[in-house]
């Protein structure tokens, strides 16, 4: 599976491998940024996040200036102090359509962002309603994807191996989300042959869970 997105100033493009996430990204120009790929070991925990980065002072600076200009025009022209260059107003009126046209591309394509997050990346993409629903449904394929491997990599057990290691990777696979509590609770108790449980007490005495081997 893949996803792709084009902007002015940069492309990027994510794809769902064998072994992990490749992920390549390029500036406008088509030089390579970045072009790695993360294997689905080190993606979890993963999330989507939306946010809008609107250069707020800037376009403040850009508004004062852009009514400073026009209103001195305007006293020029009405007050007959000097006059204006020729079709000066047109030229004013496709500038300011030029830097509407601009603006309204920044907040559809930059201002606008969505951030993959995972465990040692972040890949950040603009916020576009058109590939709103194809990037959800990319990471959801990516964390299914995910978690399906590490299951059938890590998850099976060998109750005539050492003990500690296990343990410690269905604790991982637990804290990931991968195993569900019950599963890993079976998958322990197969391993010890110890129910799940801090044991119970007997005539005030702590005693050690059951073995149900």
């Amino acid at each position: 599976m893949q996803f792709q997105q084009s902007q002015v100033t940069r492309s990027t493009q994510l794809t769902l491998r064998k072994d992990g996430l490749y992920v390549n990204q390029r500036d406008g120009r088509g030089q390579v940024n970045m072009a790695v790929e993360i294997p689905y070991e080190e993606l979890l925990p993963m999330r989507l996040e939306y946010q809008r980065v609107v250069p707020a002072k800037n376009l403040r600076w850009l508004a004062a200036g852009a009514l400073w200009i026009i209103g001195n025009a305007a006293r020029v022209q009405f007050e007959n102090l000097r006059s204006l260059p020729p079709h000066f107003w047109l030229y004013a009126l496709s500038v300011a359509l030029g830097m509407a046209l601009v603006v309204l591309y920044a907040w559809q394509n930059w201002w606008h962002q969505a951030t993959l997050h995972t465990a040692h990346l972040q890949v950040t993409l603009a916020d576009r309603p058109r590939d709103r629903r194809q990037l959800r449904a990319f990471v959801r394929s990516l964390e299914t994807r995910t978690k399906d491997y590490l299951r059938s990599e890590y998850a099976p057990i060998n109750p005539l191996g050492l003990i500690e290691p296990q343990l410690r990777r269905l604790a991982w696979l637990h804290e990931l989300a991968v195993l569900e509590t019950p599963e890993a609770q079976a998958l322990a108790t197969r391993l010890t042959g110890r129910l799940p449980g801090r044991g119970f007490r007997c005539l005030g005495q702590r005693m050690e869970a059951l073995y149900v081997n």
